[in-house]
């Protein structure tokens, strides 16, 4: 919430809210016992606005297709909201992003003390992080990323 806080209090130019046009989100990519999660765009909280939505669920087949292809197992994870990309999608910009579940057996070190390098599954942070840099590539080769992003054009007020 700072961040977005902060961005929509600019008004430098590259600083403002409404200078963003996505939030990749990505939590716990490491875990010892990993999920390939992705957020999934159509579970996104009915608070969201509908010109958010598409752009948010084509993300999320982005994630989807990668793992597919790799013949890797994945599972769609709760969009509620209540990870880093929520106040994001709030303030009208399109997320998505790869995570496991906070407090469950995928991360039982989850914001604990043993938290640490020692603690990640090396095989699942390099799936995560190639999976992210395919979607970021496919997402920087885009003529025009804010008409694929918003089909419907940008909230109100971005």
């Amino acid at each position: 919430e700072y961040h977005r806080d902060m961005a929509r209090q600019n008004t430098t130019v590259g600083e403002r809210i409404s200078d963003y046009l996505v939030n990749l989100n990505y939590d716990m990519l490491g875990s010892p016992n990993y999920m390939f999660g992705i957020y999934n765009g159509s579970s996104a909280p009915s608070s969201t606005s509908n010109k958010t939505v598409p752009g948010s669920i084509k993300l999320s087949e982005l994630f989807r297709d990668w793992f597919t292809n790799q013949l890797l197992p994945w599972n769609y994870t709760d969009f509620s909201g209540r990870s880093d990309y929520g106040p994001f999608l709030e303030a009208g910009v399109v997320a998505s992003g790869l995570g496991g579940m906070a407090e469950t057996a995928y991360d039982p070190c989850y914001h604990l003390d043993c938290d640490t390098v020692q603690n990640i599954n090396q095989f699942a942070l390099q799936r995560m992080t190639q999976a992210a840099a395919y979607v970021l590539e496919f997402l920087g080769r885009l003529d025009n990323l804010e008409v694929w992003l918003y089909p419907d054009g940008r909230p109100g007020g971005m």
